[in-house]
């Protein structure tokens, strides 16, 4: 089918600008994770300009677009969606349209629409911001401009304000709220046509960590993503963006399969690549009952592929790339975490002063911090835009702590909330202020320890209640919490070795935690069973897969949400992180791309706490000289093999 020429002429253009812009910037080709998915075999796919009107504007075409997903489903291929949140045309009659899934009351046609977004979401697709209306104005402009998609809505020629930073933002702001209305994630930014200015990408990136567009400014969009360290300035500060390109372009016709395909042949950075839906149209057909009449689903006519496919660009797409070797990967697998909220904490504020973990029962992760005569917590709101302020530290309890007590968060009394844990190991003696509502009752004498453990690690054991695993002399001990009295274990679990740093974690079962240890002297990690009274654990079992190297700092978390807690290893000079997804039995494999760099430096901290609340761990560096603790989030899923 013959589209109009104002499809593709947008895009055109932005290629073109690529081209004029790597003319004009140098690029240094040396650097740290600077080509992530080189040789790698990695495809994305992005299906683009979805809106509640244009292609998609009648129940039939949403019926064939619900058909094109299913397919992609069926054959287990993460894809990601460019949404336009509001569509205005001028029709053929004169008459302006208009509906957006931010409508207080979307007709039939767009809640159809949101069902489609939320099912997309729901069986893996990833959706983003795809402008506000992809198109600036009121007026009839040349090649039918004023229309969504077809349009541009920022540096439109004629219209100084589309250029303006403040511009930008109340666009975005717009997007943004539209998608929360309809109940839908942004997980990205896109602009229209890829057309903007350099303080616009500035806007949107303080407002999301992704922009899925080129780096105009950046050779490396020819091959791969681009990764900032800068900080985003307009609205609460924030720390690092990612640009993800499209270098293998987009499909018009035929030829332009086999363009790509042969292009895909050689190619050895990110096969990244978007796809207009409505170009499947031609190859599907109406599924009609026995009385000849179309078939309805959901209030959506029903569709399918013509059993010749010859016509489906799309399937020839498909299984070209994947006889090239290609795997499709999601946007959130590429960049295994997005840059997210930065948190300001009090004057004086020490790593060590930094706690994170839920005291409300909320779900996700809230700051704690010691201060010289109290406890502040701040309850953090990391949802979109990362760049709104976060909410005043809260003072939880007036109390002093003596410097050496040693300060930790766990669950003493299975509530759903982590209570705050002082241990000092000069004296051994155990205090424990319960969570309530927003505040921590009195610290509580506990019980005692042994003196001179260096790390107290809070263990979930089979029957739920609490332990306190620690290396003692040599061994690890473990040391249960009931009726708000301690109970030492006579047990000792196993010999350790004296470089032992303890770690704690569900890495055997979903129903308990064990102990994980690193020893450069032993030269690796091992998994060693905390719970005393459950002989079924097993002995120490070497991990495998980790080659944790010296000034690495490890941390532990559940980044992909399957019930089992990975292994993230941050080098804090370089900014690179390195997730070791655990497949079980003491075995973890690193995914396929590292994250970074983001927040390097020397003295940044390392923390690992799920602090959005959707199950999956994401990361954080406090770094002492700003004050902040920095937040990149995960949205993971659980890849298994194929």
């Amino acid at each position: 089918m013959i589209r109009k020429r104002w499809k593709w002429a947008g895009m055109i253009a932005g290629g073109a600008a690529i081209a004029v812009a790597a003319t004009l910037y140098a690029l240094t080709y040396t650097g740290t994770n600077i080509y992530p998915n080189k040789d790698k075999r990695h495809a994305i796919l992005r299906l683009e300009d979805i809106g509640p009107g244009g292609e998609y504007g009648t129940p039939e075409n949403l019926g064939k677009l619900r058909a094109v997903l299913d397919y992609i489903e069926s054959e287990g291929i993460p894809f990601q969606m460019a949404v336009i949140p509001r569509s205005i045309r001028l029709g053929s009659d004169g008459v302006w349209q208009e509906r957006g899934i931010d409508d207080p009351q979307p007709d039939a046609l767009t809640q159809s629409l949101i069902r489609l977004l939320r099912q997309a979401e729901d069986n893996g697709g990833v959706l983003g911001m795809h402008g506000y209306t992809h198109q600036y104005g009121d007026t009839v402009m040349k090649g039918d401009g004023q229309n969504s998609g077809t349009g541009y809505e920022f540096k439109v020629p004629g219209a100084s304000e589309t250029k303006d930073a403040g511009y930008a933002a109340a666009r975005i702001e717009r997007s943004l709220a539209a998608f929360e209305r309809a109940g839908l994630r942004p997980a990205f930014w896109e602009s229209p046509h890829y057309r903007d200015t350099r303080a616009q990408e500035k806007v949107f990136r303080s407002y999301v960590g992704i922009l899925y567009q080129p780096d105009l400014f950046s050779l490396r969009s020819f091959k791969d993503m681009n990764v900032y360290e800068s900080r985003n300035t307009y609205g609460q500060d924030s720390l690092g963006s990612v640009y993800v390109p499209a270098p293998l372009d987009y499909i018009t016709d035929d030829a332009s399969v086999d363009k790509l395909l042969r292009k895909a042949k050689t190619f050895d950075g990110l096969a990244s690549l978007f796809f207009h839906p409505f170009l499947e149209f031609p190859a599907l057909e109406a599924v009609t009952g026995a009385d000849g009449r179309t078939q309805m689903s959901d209030g959506l006519p029903v569709y399918r592929y013509k059993e010749d496919g010859a016509s489906s660009k799309l399937h020839r797409l498909v299984e070209g790339l994947e006889r090239e070797g290609y795997r499709w990967m999601s946007l959130n697998e590429v960049v295994p975490f997005t840059p997210a909220h930065r948190v300001t904490l009090p004057l004086g504020t020490t790593a060590e002063d930094v706690l994170s973990g839920d005291v409300t029962g909320s779900g996700h992760a809230d700051v704690v911090v010691r201060e010289a005569h109290r406890i502040s917590v701040i309850l953090g709101d990391y949802g979109t835009p990362r760049n709104r302020p976060q909410a005043a530290a809260q003072v939880w309890l007036k109390a002093a702590f003596p410097p050496q007590e040693r300060l930790l968060l766990a669950d003493m009394n299975a509530d759903g909330r982590q209570d705050l844990v002082a241990y000092d190991p000069v004296t051994g003696a155990v205090r424990v202020s319960m969570a309530e509502d927003g505040r921590f009752a009195d610290p509580a004498p506990a019980g005692k320890l042994p003196t001179g453990l260096d790390r107290l690690l809070p263990i979930r054991t089979q029957d739920g209640s609490v332990a306190f695993a620690a290396s003692s002399d040599g061994k690890l001990v473990s040391d249960s919490y009931r009726d708000g009295r301690l109970a030492s274990s006579a047990e000792q679990l196993t010999a350790l070795p004296a470089d032992a740093v303890l770690y704690a974690g569900r890495f055997l079962s979903m129903e308990s935690d064990d102990a994980l240890y690193s020893s450069l002297s032993e030269g690796g990690l091992s998994i060693a069973p905390a719970d005393a009274r459950d002989s079924t654990r097993g002995p120490v079992i070497a991990v495998k897969g980790v080659p944790l190297k010296k000034g690495e700092q490890l941390l532990v978390g559940d980044t992909d949400g399957d019930g089992l807690d990975d292994l993230i290893s941050y080098t804090a000079k370089t900014g690179v992180w390195r997730v070791y997804a655990n497949e079980g039995a003491g075995r973890f494999k690193p995914i396929d791309n590292a994250y970074g760099p983001w927040a390097a430096g020397r003295g940044r901290i390392g923390i690992a706490a799920d602090f959005d609340g959707n199950g999956k761990t994401d990361i954080a560096a406090y770094d002492a000289r700003s004050r902040a603790l920095d937040l990149s989030l995960s949205f993971r899923k659980h890849v298994s093999e194929p």
